[in-house]
């Protein structure tokens, strides 16, 4: 008799550490307050936040890649992206560390804005942290997958796949909405 392996725990099995609530609330917040002073023109932000092609490849202004991922266009925007943002932060820090989220998750949002930026017209803005949302989710499921063997592999996949549109494949089209952001992020998502 050949002996078969069962799996009782896994990351996802152990207790969320709760000290990631706390991280998590403060960086919403964080994100909350400066897309209000983004919203409403405070300390000069619509100048120095938002980033265009020409800001940042002609003028040298790499950090606008990572300021604008903070800036939005109204709160009904930050609303759309605090939905998803705040609980995937949740449960990526307490499950698997403050480095995958948010250190690494901000670092290749701004990554993302970098690549997204380079295939717009010069005079164009991109704000907002939807591709970092997109990422979060691309993570998480990805993780799910890997990670959570007490399903099997099919299983999971139809998992991954019916969350997957239900939660990040367009309803809807807005021309002032970057869906190659969204599609960055996820396919970095996929291989963070």
């Amino acid at each position: 008799m050949e002996p078969q392996i069962v799996i009782r725990s896994n990351w996802l099995t152990n207790k969320p550490r709760t000290a990631a609530a706390r991280a998590s609330f403060l960086l919403a917040l964080a994100l909350l307050m400066l897309s209000y002073i983004f919203i409403a023109g405070l300390y000069d932000a619509p100048r120095w936040m938002a980033a265009t092609n020409d800001q940042v490849f002609n003028k040298h202004e790499y950090y606008r890649a990572w300021t604008s991922l903070f800036a939005h266009g109204d709160f009904g925007h930050i609303f759309s992206n605090a939905l998803l943002f705040i609980p995937l932060g949740y449960f990526l820090s307490s499950y698997y560390g403050y480095f995958l989220f948010p250190i690494l998750g901000l670092f290749v949002g701004g990554v993302v804005n970098l690549l997204v930026l380079k295939t717009m017209p010069p005079d164009v803005g991109l704000i907002g942290i939807s591709g970092v949302v997109y990422w979060m989710g691309a993570v998480w499921l990805t993780l799910y997958f890997l990670v959570d063997r007490r399903s099997q592999p099919k299983r999971r996949f139809a998992h991954i796949l019916f969350i997957s549109l239900m939660l990040f494949a367009p309803q809807t089209y807005r021309p002032d909405v970057s869906y190659l952001s969204h599609l960055y992020g996820f396919i970095a998502g996929i291989f963070s």
